[in-house]
């Protein structure tokens, strides 16, 4: 960096913080980088400050050796406890005997999210989100820059963001360090509108991204079973299986993510499946829409959804009450909805959680339900949850229906098509989902084994033990592998004898 060719001088500084006139380094000739930074600079002329460039900088061979130093050594307290803060790499956690240069190849084989943020916004005890990740709502966002970096080495993209916590129980410090973020679109941040080819299908418009971290069958979850089952792709896949299946899915990329310029493992950018999302693949604006997170309004109000639960609970008796309720629920879209998640054998979903729904007010439409939050799903080929049933929930309406013979022949007809040879449930195509999914984010899970899989042995155990390094060769990839050859040959026709028992298929 040099001072402004008008005469003017330029400060910038390298923790995230804002230049002022006052605040930052002066650049009296070009800025040498040989470590991961992140460089955020003004120009001061005559009093005036131009606005704040801000550029990420990223050297994986130093990116391996990040430690944290000068940082707070506690993300706030949890329970008049302090939690302890976490930033170091272990090289070795990912691959026994690593090299840097092996974790340097996974640090490349992903795209990077670069979030650049005040530090005090994450990590003050007063105002920081990171040592805060509980509180919700407006007062709790704070102004960040976003970079998206390609792996490929094409040109970055730099915006204005705002950035929030996200999830629910993950917010939870002794249940995972890593949390999942909010990126929300704004106007005082730069634009309303993120518009960029992020899924590589053609440019997109956003509102609103979700940063998933995983938490459920992730090497940090409190629970020893869960830890040895991780993989990370569950929740893509049932996403991706709604998509084969001809619905609205929401889509989502692997990328690595760095936090003023520390490496903060494997997320998955996600749209969220909200208003401005029913309205993209719908039609209209998304004020026409009402949307739902699980049992929270999130756009427009609930009498239509009160309406469903009145005449579902009321008992279908008649083709009347039955095309009352085809009026008010997309029953095609749902039976799919619920084939998936019992094929899955989602086990983390009820009424206040992991599913959105929306319907357009004007015109008025029907109920769509979007798969969301799929972590707790293909665990045990063996698994049945045709008997989950919780009021408010898609399984609620589900119980409903399947008292009344037209649904539950709909159900048997549509199950033989997922099913069959060459249906999207069926052994091959659903395998091949998955091994697609495992091909592209095998070469970077060592990076996340770095960052995170010696979290519960080394820093904060709890729960349940044993507590070990989760790696890559000793537990992602079995894992992996146990999906291919035990869950998906066999989880079709598992699932055929089960329906069948119920009364609800006939497949030959």
């Amino acid at each position: 960096m040099r001072p402004d060719r008008t005469g003017g001088v330029v400060r910038f500084t390298r923790d995230g913080s804002i230049p002022t006139a006052t605040h930052g380094e002066l650049a009296s000739g070009p800025v040498s980088i040989s470590r991961t930074t992140v460089i955020r600079a003004v120009t001061v002329f005559e009093g005036t400050v131009s606005p704040v460039v801000t550029g990420s900088y990223l050297v994986p061979s130093s990116t391996v050796h990040q430690d944290g130093t000068g940082l707070p050594g506690s993300w706030g307290v949890r329970e008049g406890r302090p939690v302890p803060a976490y930033y170091r790499m272990v090289p070795q956690a990912a691959v026994p005997g690593a090299t840097t240069a092996e974790i340097r190849a996974a640090l490349g084989a992903l795209p990077s999210i670069s979030l650049v943020v005040p530090p005090e916004d994450l990590w003050s005890g007063s105002r920081g989100i990171y040592s805060n990740p509980q509180e919700i709502g407006d007062g709790w966002e704070r102004a960040a820059s976003l970079e998206i970096l390609q792996s490929h080495g094409g040109e970055p993209v730099q915006l204005g963001c705002g950035l929030r916590m996200q999830g629910g129980w993950s917010r939870r410090p002794e249940e995972s360090p890593k949390h999942s973020f909010r990126l929300v679109f704004r106007k005082r941040y730069g634009a309303a509108r993120f518009r960029y080819p992020l899924f590589g299908t053609g440019t997109d418009e956003f509102t609103t991204l979700i940063l998933r971290g995983g938490n459920n069958n992730s090497w940090l979850h409190p629970a020893t079973e869960e830890r040895r089952r991780a993989e990370y792709l569950r929740d893509t896949w049932m996403r991706d299986s709604y998509a084969a299946m001809g619905h609205p899915a929401s889509r989502g990329r692997f990328v690595h993510l760095y936090l003023n310029g520390l490496y903060w493992g494997i997320y998955q950018a996600t749209e969220r499946p909200d208003a401005h999302f029913a309205a993209s693949r719908f039609g209209g604006t998304a004020s026409d829409y009402d949307a739902r997170n699980a049992d929270k309004i999130i756009k427009g109000d609930d009498a239509a959804w009160k309406q469903l639960f009145a005449v579902t609970d009321a008992g279908i008796r008649s083709e009347a009450d039955y095309g009352r309720i085809g009026a008010l629920l997309d029953l095609p879209a749902f039976i799919d909805f619920v084939l998936l998640n019992l094929y899955g054998a989602n086990a983390d979903w009820d009424r206040g959680s992991n599913w959105y729904a929306g319907r357009r007010r004007t015109p008025s439409g029907p109920w769509r339900f979007f798969v969301w939050d799929g972590e707790r799903t293909l665990e045990t080929v063996t698994d049945n949850r045709l008997g989950t049933d919780d009021d408010g929930s898609p399984m609620r309406l589900f119980q409903r229906l399947r008292g009344y013979a037209p649904f539950v022949q709909a159900f048997a007809a549509r199950a033989k098509i997922v099913l069959g040879e060459g249906g999207p449930l069926s052994p091959v195509p659903a395998a091949a989902r998955y091994q697609k999914l495992a091909d592209g984010l095998g070469p970077a899970i060592a990076a996340e084994a770095a960052r995170w899989g010696a979290y519960r042995r080394e820093v904060a155990p709890f729960r349940t033990g044993p507590y070990e390094i989760y790696t890559r060769e000793t537990h992602w990839r079995p894992e992996v592998d146990r999906l291919l050859k035990d869950y998906f040959p066999v989880r079709t026709a598992e699932m055929a004898r089960q329906w069948r028992e119920a009364g609800l298929l006939d497949l030959k």
